[in-house]
C-alpha cells in the first residue's frame, strides 16, 4: 500500500512539471519518510512485509537483523551496473543529432533498447536483494543502502533517456 502511495506521489509530481533535481530531492525525502515509517512500524511490532496471507510474502527479517552474506560481491555488482550506466549516459550525451529523421529515430531505438536492458538487469538485481532480505541473509539497513544505490543508477538511466530524447528529438 505504501509503495502505491509513493508511486502516485511521484507520478503527480512529474505531471506537475518538477525538474529532475526536484524529483531526486523529493525521492530522497520519500526514502527518508519510508525509513521513519518502517522504524515506527517495527517499534510497534507491526509486520512491515506487506503480508496478505501469502506465506511467500512474509518477511522473516523483522527489524534490523544481520547480514550473513559476503557483501563485497553485492557491492561489485552494483558498482558494475553504475559503471555501465555512467558509460551509457556519457555515450548518449556525446551523440550528435542526425540530420535525417529516420536515422534519428533508429538511433533513438538503438540506445533506448540498451537503456531498457540495463534497467531490467538492475530491477532483477533489486528483486534478488529483496529476496535476500526476506530470507534473513541481508539486514534491513544493508538492503536499504543497496536499494538507494540502485535507485541512483535508475536516475542516471532516466537522465540518459531524457538526453537521448532531446538529442534525437524523438519520444516514444
Amino acid at each position: 500500500m505504501k509503495g502505491k502511495i509513493i508511486s502516485l506521489l511521484l507520478v503527480a509530481l512529474m505531471l506537475t512539471g518538477c525538474n529532475d533535481n526536484e524529483v531526486d530531492r523529493l525521492e530522497d525525502r520519500i526514502d527518508n519518510l519510508e525509513d521513519k515509517i518502517d522504524a515506527l512500524l517495527d517499534q510497534n511490532g507491526v509486520n512491515t512485509g506487506g503480508n496478505t496471507g501469502n506465506t511467500t510474502d512474509t518477511v522473516i527479517n523483522e527489524g534490523e537483523g544481520e547480514t550473513t552474506v559476503d557483501t563485497s560481491s553485492i557491492e561489485a555488482t552494483i558498482s558494475g551496473y553504475e559503471s555501465d550506466a555512467n558509460s551509457l549516459a556519457s555515450t548518449i550525451s556525446n551523440l550528435t543529432t542526425p540530420s535525417n529523421r529516420s536515422d534519428a529515430i533508429d538511433l533513438y531505438w538503438e540506445y533506448k533498447r540498451e537503456i531498457e536492458e540495463l534497467e531490467n538487469a538492475v530491477d532483477r538485481y533489486e528483486n534478488e536483494l529483496e529476496r535476500m532480505y526476506r530470507n534473513n541473509t541481508l539486514s534491513y539497513n544493508d538492503f536499504r543502502t543497496y536499494d538507494r544505490l540502485l535507485e541512483d543508477i535508475d536516475n542516471i538511466l532516466d537522465r540518459a533517456e531524457d538526453d537521448l530524447e532531446y538529442i534525437t528529438r524523438y519520444d516514444d
